[in-house]
């Protein structure tokens, strides 16, 4: 299939142009040609300005593919025109969205594709719109759409992640045996997926009309606890994890401004979803990485590319763990000056 990217730069979209020739697919990459890409195909590109409507339907006119996979809307507005430009002109078009459509808390876990949406940031509301404005293509002049809704992604091509977003001083922050911070008592639920495995998904995809009108969760199979998350991630570059628990409200009244968003938007709550609907309609979309030997890939293409950064990079999280030590001491004190010994025995007498 002759398939048109938009984007086709970013962590995943980078995975898909890989995957897609794996298969024997032809790529065409539409996108502003700033951004360098991480591969050495020479591929037919578009450059231009997707925000530039009139331009983007004038440079689609004389184009044909036989589908598309937009990983570049985040708004209504660009879906809607979107599937004006391609009602009848491709066999298929997928869009990513994101699980942020759900918001927080989740109603269930694992959440499934009917979770309600209630999203808690504009990304989430945005790509939430974006969708509804694909569904309603589809429902009303049978627009060929599937939406896939990815989690938390990793591997080659970004740093790993913490409650600080993609975070290029993690890593050091593990081999130095600096305090990892983890949100409430790091017991909250996370689920990584691997870039390779998204991409699967994504082209496994292309061409079946079982998933039309549809939304997928495209998560990996292991969901985790953050403390879990964090301690698997040091053992598996042959380290050992410092991970210090604090409340999200601790961490973001100890922070700077804008440094906790992504902590209070989405990781202070549950991520866990079903992928067992898009296992059921895309066979491919089997035998995912586990979080170890992702972990490991990605840390391998940091060093490569030393791209790592000093373990001081965000300083006031080692000002937080010295708090939090202050106070667990602080505790203790108190505790023992009290000459407190712990809850009466609630024990029935012996008769």
């Amino acid at each position: 299939m002759r398939v048109l990217v938009l984007g086709g730069t970013g962590l995943i979209s980078t995975a898909i142009v890989e995957w897609l020739i794996a298969k024997k697919h032809t790529p065409v990459l539409f996108n502003r040609g700033i951004s360098p890409h991480r591969f050495d195909y020479d591929l037919e590109q578009i450059n231009g300005d997707r925000t530039d409507f009139r331009a983007f339907a004038a440079a689609m006119k004389h184009q044909h593919f036989d589908a598309v996979i937009d990983m570049i809307t985040f708004d209504a507005k660009t879906a809607a025109h979107n599937a004006r430009v391609f009602q009848g002109h491709v066999e298929h078009f997928i869009f990513c969205s994101t699980v942020c459509v759900y918001g927080g808390p989740l109603s269930q876990i694992p959440a499934l594709e009917s979770e309600p949406h209630r999203p808690v940031s504009d990304y989430g509301r945005n790509k939430s719109k974006a969708e509804s404005a694909y569904l309603s293509a589809y429902r009303e002049k049978n627009f060929p759409v599937t939406i896939m809704r990815p989690a938390h992604c990793y591997g080659p091509g970004a740093a790993l992640l913490d409650i600080w977003g993609y975070n290029p001083s993690l890593i050091a922050r593990i081999r130095a045996g600096k305090p990892i911070l983890v949100q409430g008592d790091g017991n909250g639920l996370w689920q990584p997926g691997y870039i390779g495995d998204m991409a699967k998904g994504f082209v496994g995809a292309l061409g079946r009309s079982t998933t039309f009108g549809k939304a997928y969760n495209i998560v990996g199979d292991e969901v985790m606890t953050w403390r879990a998350f964090i301690e698997r991630m040091a053992k598996a570059i042959r380290c050992t994890a410092n991970v210090v628990p604090l409340t999200t409200d601790q961490i973001v009244a100890g922070s700077p401004a804008g440094s906790t968003d992504m902590l209070s938007e989405i990781f202070q709550y549950h991520a866990a979803y079903s992928n067992e609907a898009l296992k059921r309609d895309v066979p491919d979309y089997n035998n995912l990485l586990s979080w170890e030997e992702g972990v490991r890939r990605t840390v391998a293409w940091m060093d490569a590319e030393a791209i790592h950064a000093k373990p001081g990079l965000y300083p006031w999280v080692d000002a937080l763990a010295r708090s939090s030590s202050r106070f667990s001491r602080d505790l203790t004190s108190l505790r023992r000056k009290s000459g407190w010994r712990g809850q009466p025995s609630t024990r029935r007498p012996r008769k």
